[in-house]
């Protein structure tokens, strides 16, 4: 028999409390062990323990929040980790015992998940289609936040303009992960299809996403912690764009050329292709799991190779590149069969282990009140300015009124890019200063606070307001519509 009933105040039927506690045991029972082979490593305090901590804590505090929709588990991720680092007594058992150089790789690695599924997902067909809509909505809102937040920054702030630039265009991307699960719940039910609303904000935002990364890792490549200072750096940013863009192609096309697709008993359709797959594996031993592996270890390579470079964003570039070329050489069905076991990894260990680590980066001892309050201030403007141009971006075809006002609603959201990507100027001010405290480390901090607080702010909020105002603003469509309309569950 099936127990419907919960237990009074943890909100939990008996069946999830036996699985929770289970779940605890096999977490202790790894820690029992992993202590008993590494050793003083695995005790609080240590750089494996720490790490152990946060990541199985942010798993913890992300499935609580999901039990609230429709907050994502993102929150309670990066919640955990800032807990974890500044809570007197935690923050030296775990906060600060992690390894500034672990933590710094496994925030890059977490990157490549990142760029890795928008490259897999990035419908170049889709693109096309919705071209000049798309790209009014991926570059002009994004561009007018990021000029808006520079300006302002320089006298709130008081920083170069290097790192107000590098705060632009790291406050301008938004959040796939908040956006697109909001809108595939509307998708479902019906709302915006007809217009094809869905379809509009996921192309754009995969386009978004891409052109952030990039002017905010062209906009780094100019911080003087790059050896040389920023005149030398200064040729680096067409280079960058260039080179990476060609990389890219050219390691995504060489994989899908090693990885063909599979063709064996298909007659062309996806049904057909799932038929033929066994036998093809047998004959090519790829499977989506030896493309994943694939496609993930080039593209690992070619970042921390980028950021041994100091050409981050070119790197960035590329591995979004290889990726879209990689899925285009496999077709669409391996492709997302790919994209889906990256989406597991992502899901279950890079997401919350990323939330967590920049989570516990933030030291508040080492923040002033005016600086949290000008960042505050910089984020209200630069979303004020954004919602205005993203209206106006999304006018010019057949969307309505209310419609426009949605858009511009869900253009707001940030999380994952700026989790990504707010750590790496202070790994870059470390390596160059050769630790904490020196001037360009406090700025670096700065900015990485910001970018949590980007977060904090905008995406419980974001998420809300996306599932509150599109039952509102957006029309429901009939059945016949939502089919028209395409799938976009794939991304």
């Amino acid at each position: 028999m099936t127990e419907t009933w919960k237990i009074p105040v943890l909100g939990v039927t008996p069946n999830e409390a036996k699985r929770a506690l289970l779940q605890l045991g096999g977490v202790v029972a790894w820690w029992c062990a992993s202590w008993l082979a590494i050793g003083p490593s695995m005790e609080p305090g240590g750089a494996v323990f720490a790490v152990y901590v946060l990541l199985f804590v942010a798993a913890f505090a992300g499935k609580v929040v999901t039990r609230f929709p429709p907050m994502p588990p993102l929150l309670g991720q990066l919640v955990a980790g800032f807990v974890l680092r500044n809570v007197p007594g935690l923050d030296e058992a775990v906060g600060e015992a992690v390894d500034a150089r672990c933590s710094s790789a496994m925030r890059t690695a977490a990157l490549g998940v990142i760029l890795v599924r928008a490259g897999l997902s990035l419908d170049v067909a889709a693109v096309y289609r919705l071209r000049w809509p798309a790209s009014r909505l991926a570059f002009a809102p994004s561009t007018a936040e990021a000029l808006t937040v520079a300006l302002l920054a320089k006298p709130a702030l008081d920083l170069p303009w290097t790192y107000c630039a590098v705060l632009g265009f790291l406050f301008a991307a938004i959040s796939p992960a908040v956006v697109i699960p909001s809108l595939l719940n509307l998708q479902e039910k019906g709302y915006g299809v007809k217009a094809g609303v869905p379809a509009l904000v996921v192309t754009a935002a995969s386009v978004d996403v891409v052109y952030s990364i990039a002017g905010f890792g062209v906009c780094a490549g100019f911080l003087v912690t790059a050896r040389g200072g920023a005149n030398a750096a200064a040729w680096k940013a067409p280079v960058q764009i260039a080179a990476g863009a060609a990389l890219g192609y050219l390691a995504g096309t060489a994989l899908g050329a090693i990885t063909p697709p599979e063709k064996d008993a298909s007659d062309g359709t996806e049904e057909g292709t799932k038929r033929g797959r066994g036998k093809a594996w047998e004959v090519t031993g790829e499977t989506p799991g030896s493309r994943a592996a694939w496609l993930l270890g080039i593209s690992l390579l070619i970042l921390f190779a980028g950021a041994e470079a100091e050409m981050t964003g070119g790197a960035a570039l590329a591995v979004i590149v290889a990726s879209a070329a990689a899925a285009r050489e496999w077709g669409a069905v391996d492709a997302k069969a790919c994209g889906s076991i990256l989406n597991g990894l992502w899901n279950d260990l890079a997401q919350p282990l990323l939330f967590a680590l920049i989570g516990a980066a933030v030291d508040v001892s080492r923040l002033s009140g005016d600086e949290v309050g000008a960042g505050i201030g910089l984020l209200a403007a630069g979303l004020c300015v954004r919602g205005l141009v993203a209206f106006l971006a999304a006018g010019g075809g057949q969307l309505a009124f209310s419609e426009r006002v949605f858009v511009a609603v869900a253009w707001m959201p940030k999380a994952t890019v700026q989790a990504a990507l707010a750590g790496l100027p202070l790994d870059a001010a470390i390596a160059h200063e050769g630790g904490a405290g020196g001037v360009e480390t406090k700025r670096a901090e700065v900015i990485l606070a910001l970018g949590v607080l980007a977060i904090l702010i905008t995406a419980p909020l974001g998420a809300a307001a996306v599932a509150v105002s599109g039952e509102r603003l957006l029309v429901k469509a009939e059945a016949d519509d939502e089919e028209s309309n395409g799938d976009i569950n794939r991304r």
